[in-house]
C-alpha cells in the first residue's frame, strides 16, 4: 500500500482512478477545489498555478498522480492555459522534489505530440501541455521517477465533451449519415487509462519507469464502428447511411463545425507499444467491449 495524492480527483478521470487505486489498497488523498463528500482525506488547494502552495498537501505522501489541468475551454486565454498546465505543473514538481516524493505521474495529452510535430498550427492548450511535460522530465533528472502519459480522447459513459455529444447522437432513434466513414482513430477507454496510470504509478514506486508515453486502446477504430457498438450497447439498430465523406466535409464547413468534424471524422492514431513494453502492460478491455459498455450504461442512466 502507498499513500497517493490525486489532483483533479473530482473530475471524470479522477473519479474512476480513485476507485481503481482503492481497489488496489492504496491510501488516497484528494486535492481539489471542492470536496465530493467522500470519506477519503481531502485537501483544498484552490486554483492551480505558479503560486499554489503544495507543502502541507504533500506531508506523508509517497507519490502524486497529477490529473488537474485546464483543457479545451473556448473562453480561456492563452495565459490561463500556461498558468494552470505549465506553471501549475512546475510548482507541483518542485514541491514534490522538496518533499522527497518518489514518483510523479502526470496526465498530458496527444495535443503535446501534435505541438511537437506541427508547432506553427498548435493551440495554447497543446503548447501548455508540452511545456508541462518538461517539468516532469526535470523532476526525473533530479532523482525522482517522472512519467507523463499522452492519451487521445478518453471515453466512458460519464465522459464529457465530444463523447457525450456522440452518445446523445447514438441514442436518437434516427438514421445517421456515417455508414461510409472508414477513418482511423485511436481512443482510450477510461478503464484502460486508469489501469495504465496505476500500472505506471506502481512501477515507479518499485523504481521502474520514467519518460513520456502515448497511451490508447490497442485497437484503432472508425466512427462507423463506434456508432455501431454504441447502438448495440443501447440495444438500437446501427441504422447508418453511406453518405460520401466529401458531402460530410461540406456540411461541416457550412455549419461551422470543422472542429467537431476533425475530432470525429479525421484520422488520429497513437502508438502505445512503448508503454506496453516498458511496463509489461496489457489493456484490460477491448475498444469494442468498452464502447458497448459505455452505450449500455449511458442509456440505462437516462
Amino acid at each position: 500500500m502507498a499513500r497517493i495524492l490525486v489532483t483533479g480527483a473530482s473530475g471524470f478521470i479522477g473519479r474512476h482512478l480513485v476507485r481503481v487505486l482503492q481497489e488496489r489498497d492504496h491510501e488516497i488523498t484528494e486535492a481539489g477545489r471542492r470536496h465530493r463528500g467522500t470519506e477519503r482525506r481531502f485537501v483544498m488547494i484552490g486554483d492551480i498555478g505558479p503560486a499554489t502552495d503544495w507543502s502541507s498537501t504533500l506531508i506523508d505522501i509517497d507519490a502524486v498522480v497529477h490529473l488537474a489541468g485546464l483543457a479545451h475551454r473556448e473562453d480561456a486565454r492563452e495565459a490561463e492555459f500556461f498558468a494552470v498546465n505549465d506553471e501549475g505543473t512546475r510548482a507541483l514538481a518542485a514541491a514534490c522534489e522538496a518533499a522527497g516524493i518518489q514518483v510523479l505521474v502526470a496526465l498530458s495529452s496527444i495535443a503535446a505530440r501534435e505541438t511537437e510535430q506541427n508547432p506553427q498550427n498548435a493551440n495554447a492548450y497543446g503548447r501548455s501541455k508540452l511545456a508541462s511535460e518538461a517539468h516532469v522530465r526535470r523532476f526525473a533528472e533530479r532523482g525522482g521517477i517522472g512519467i507523463a502519459l499522452r492519451p487521445p480522447l478518453v471515453y466512458g459513459p460519464d465522459a464529457p465533451g465530444n463523447w457525450q455529444k456522440l452518445q446523445h447522437l447514438a441514442a436518437k432513434r434516427l438514421p445517421l449519415p456515417f455508414g461510409a466513414v472508414r477513418n482511423r482513430r485511436s481512443m482510450c477507454s477510461v478503464g484502460n487509462l486508469c489501469d495504465a496510470l496505476v500500472t505506471a504509478l506502481e512501477a515507479g514506486l518499485n523504481g521502474v519507469g520514467g519518460g513520456t508515453y502515448e497511451i490508447a486502446d490497442r485497437e484503432v477504430v472508425s466512427l462507423s464502428q463506434i456508432l455501431c457498438w454504441l447502438r448495440e450497447g443501447m440495444e438500437r439498430p446501427a441504422w447508418l447511411l453511406p453518405v460520401p465523406h466529401g458531402l460530410l466535409d461540406a456540411v461541416a464547413r457550412l455549419s461551422g463545425r470543422q472542429k467537431l468534424k476533425a475530432a470525429l471524422l479525421d484520422d488520429l492514431t497513437l502508438d502505445p507499444s512503448a508503454f506496453i513494453r516498458v511496463f509489461a502492460w496489457s489493456p484490460p478491455e477491448t475498444a469494442e467491449e468498452a464502447i458497448r459498455h459505455s452505450g449500455r450504461c449511458f442509456i440505462s442512466a437516462r
